[in-house]
């Protein structure tokens, strides 16, 4: 339920190539992954980090704000579908690893609060394998990861790539 120390990495590294200054992150957890995307911004450089279950804060909270970036990460408790397009920010960059049953909608959300260039990563695309399970055929977060993945390729708006790191990334570039 967290980004392990190499996703962690690659985060960090793939934010200091890109060089966003407003990057979305959906599902925050532990707040680990919202770290290391921020340990790769310019000073002036923003995470807003949306987790739906409040029941989470006093576990979340305290790691973002003892890390060394805390200034750099807005940690909001809240449907990030519904809240993130009422901040009125253009984000560069979106990490997507949230309720996996609503991935489409999450991204759909994120692909109209960013601008042409942006980029999006989504996490557990490549779900443990249960994508090419039919005993998972039936599970509604596998179903949400197969339709994501689905829906994605078939999206002239995006070139995309999965990388085969952990439980998979998808890596999209608006075009």
């Amino acid at each position: 339920m967290a980004s392990g120390h190499l996703q962690g990495r690659l985060l960090k590294m793939l934010v200091e190539m890109i060089r966003p200054h407003n990057i979305l992150e959906v599902g925050a957890f532990s707040g680990y992954s919202a770290i290391c995307l921020a340990e790769g911004l310019p000073a002036d450089g923003k995470v807003w980090t949306f987790e739906i279950n409040d029941e989470m804060e006093d576990f979340t909270r305290p790691w973002i704000e003892q890390s060394p970036v805390a200034g750099k990460i807005n940690l909001i408790f809240g449907d990030a579908i519904i809240e993130a397009p009422k901040l009125g920010i253009q984000f560069d960059m979106a990490f997507i690893d949230g309720d996996k049953r609503t991935y489409i909608e999450t991204y759909e959300m994120a692909m109209g609060i960013m601008g042409r260039g942006g980029f999006i990563i989504a996490d557990n695309t490549l779900w443990d394998g249960h994508l090419c399970d039919p005993t998972y055929c039936h599970d509604q977060q596998t179903e949400g990861i197969r339709l994501f993945n689905d829906h994605v390729k078939q999206d002239p708006r995006v070139e995309q790539v999965i990388l085969p790191v952990r439980d998979g990334l998808t890596i999209m570039r608006i075009t």
